[in-house]
Parts: structure tokens; C-alpha cells; sequence
């Protein structure tokens, strides 16, 4: 199978449980406004406060997503002669596309709830700017779900102890460099997104770019020798 079949498939994959998050998105913000207009009480902040739920829905698909890559679709594909590069690659490329398309979605929606706010009687004290925060949840995603891949990875083919460990250096290695970048706290809390006039620094999107790809990178070096477990 070639890599532009499997980047297919794996889209097609991704399409079927995307539908289903989307409607749960919705179904989510619906509740939140609907307990915003009928609990006065319910102090919920900013929109950006109110809709953060979205992003963290959206980060957990995306963990258990790579979970399912490494442990379940891996082995299929590889009963098909699938080779480990081929899948990898088209792994990444159809991931990419999916955090492209899934923090957009997750924009619009922000954007659609921010105006209703209004329109039935809640204030909307905070916004935030769409394209930079689309930009910046694409590339949260996407260090994320590499850092899930290279974990999952861990534990797939050294078992418990090794991928254990593997999780402790990843949380230590986000929380010592978040120190003196208090732009990349938001990368264990991904609602937590940065305001350019605020938070956001400079070289924080160029230095995610390299932890993701030092992620990637170490995730094939652990993939490529993995052993196939049915």
C-alpha cells in the first residue's frame, strides 16, 4: 500500500470520528450557554473562558487517537506488509492535517458562540485573536499528539516501566522549560492559549516546532524496531 493510500485512509479514519466530535462539540457549547442563561449564578469569566471546554475535548481525541495509532492500527496495517516508514510518514501527514482542520473547527465555534453570547443577554468581556490562536492550538496539538505517539510508542515495545518513565521526562522536560518561557505554559493546560500582547513571546512558536520535531524524530527511532504484537 502506498503512502498516499494509507494518508487516505487514515483521513477517512480520522473523518469518521471527527463528525462525531464535532457534535459533541456543539452539543457541549450549547449546554454551557444554556447553564450560563439559566444559572446567573454560574460565573464562567470571558467567551474564551466560557469555550475553553473545546480545545480540551479536542486534545483528548487527539491523545486517545495516537493511543489507538500505536497499539491497534499499527499492528493492522502491518498484517497488510505495510511498511514501518510508509505508515509512519502518513501517520504524521494525516495528523497534521487533522490539527490543521480540528483547531479551525474549534475557532469557528468560538467565533459563532462569542457573537450569541450578546444576542441573549451575557456579557462577553475577553476576545481573543482567531487566527493566532487557530495557529497556536495547531501547533499544541500536533506537540501533543507526537509526544502521545513517542509515549504510546514506549510503552508499546518496552512495556509499563519504560513508557512510566518516558511520561515523567516529557511532563519534567514541558514544566523546566516553561520557567523562563511563561508563554509555553499552556502546552500542559491547553486551554490556556497566549495573547500576543500578553503572553506570547517571539520564539515560542519556533521553539514548539523544534520540540515537535525532536518528538517525530525520536518517535521513529523507538518505532522503527518495534515489534508487532496482534
Amino acid at each position: 500500500m502506498s503512502t498516499r493510500s494509507l494518508i487516505k485512509f487514515q483521513l477517512k479514519d480520522y473523518r469518521r470520528g471527527s463528525l462525531i466530535l464535532l457534535g459533541v462539540l456543539v452539543l457541549v457549547d450549547i449546554a454551557m450557554v444554556l447553564l450560563l442563561k439559566f444559572l446567573p449564578s454560574m460565573d464562567a469569566g470571558s467567551a474564551d473562558n466560557i469555550f475553553s471546554v473545546n480545545r480540551n475535548i479536542i486534545t483528548i481525541f487527539s491523545i486517545v487517537s495516537m493511543i489507538v495509532t500505536v497499539a491497534i492500527t499499527f499492528p493492522l496495517m502491518s498484517s497488510f506488509s505495510v511498511t514501518r516508514r510508509n505508515f509512519y510518514v502518513s501517520t504524521l501527514l494525516a495528523l497534521l492535517g487533522f490539527c490543521i482542520s480540528a483547531a479551525l473547527a474549534e475557532s469557528i465555534l468560538y467565533l459563532i458562540g462569542r457573537a450569541v453570547l450578546p444576542s441573549i443577554g451575557l456579557p462577553v468581556e475577553v476576545d481573543r485573536p482567531l487566527l493566532l490562536s487557530w495557529y497556536m492550538f495547531t501547533l499544541t496539538l500536533l506537540e501533543i499528539s507526537m509526544a502521545t505517539f513517542l509515549i504510546a510508542s514506549c510503552f508499546y515495545r518496552f512495556k509499563l516501566v519504560i513508557g512510566i518513565f518516558s511520561a515523567i521526562i516529557y511532563f519534567g522536560l514541558i514544566e523546566l522549560i516553561s520557567l523562563p518561557l511563561p508563554s509555553l505554559q499552556f502546552m500542559d493546560v491547553s486551554a490556556l492559549l497566549p495573547l500576543p500582547s500578553e503572553t506570547f513571546q517571539p520564539g515560542t512558536s519556533v521553539l514548539m516546532w523544534v520540540i515537535t520535531a525532536l518528538f517525530a524524530v525520536t518517535g521513529w527511532l523507538v518505532y522503527r524496531r518495534t515489534d508487532i504484537r496482534m
